[in-house]
């Protein structure tokens, strides 16, 4: 009904019929607790309390989730993070037009442009319950790298001029 004069209808999204949060740019994501209004042309205004802490939500889900990443949710990730297009696809050593078309799902990419943008994420991202696990990212890599500079990596060529890795000694 019209609750308040201006031809709105107020709804409530309920666990039934959630409210579907096209305006995040995904369409997976859907809504329960707030109150949304019907205009008289058919179209959706939500009222969404603490929006910030939502879609920082909504990007940890996407982040820690096993599944590889769609176009959209690197889109929604970049987005999240403040960055034009071109920005990003240096962080994920992409061409500007290649992560374009991976954003409007008209390319396929790999799992590890995947995982890139993840990890992208946790170490851009000014969330601050991303912090904790930035930190733990950071000194995995700090270890990776100490490990690897103490390596000693000792090849060995064959009577036929052919290279094979001998051993790995500290």
């Amino acid at each position: 009904m019209d609750t308040q004069g201006n031809g709105l209808i107020e709804h409530f999204a309920t666990e039934e019929k959630p409210f579907h949060f096209s305006d995040s740019g995904l369409d997976n994501v859907f809504l329960v607790g707030i109150r949304y209004f019907e205009r008289p042309d058919g179209t959706y205004v939500a009222e969404i309390p603490a929006i910030k802490q939502l879609l920082n939500l909504i990007a940890s889900d996407l982040v820690f989730s096993d599944a590889q990443l769609r176009g959209s949710e690197i889109r929604f990730l970049r987005k999240r993070l403040g960055l034009k297009s071109v920005e990003m696809a240096k962080h994920l050593s992409l061409d500007g037009s290649t992560l374009s078309r991976i954003e409007k799902e008209k390319q396929d990419f790999s799992v590890q442009v995947s995982q890139l943008m993840k990890l992208s994420y946790i170490l851009l991202c000014e969330d601050m319950e991303m912090q904790e696990s930035k930190k733990r990212l950071l000194q995995i890599i700090n270890d990776h790298i100490k490990t690897r500079n103490s390596t000693k990596i000792v090849m060995k060529v064959s009577p036929e001029n052919q290279w094979s890795e001998l051993a790995l000694a500290a």
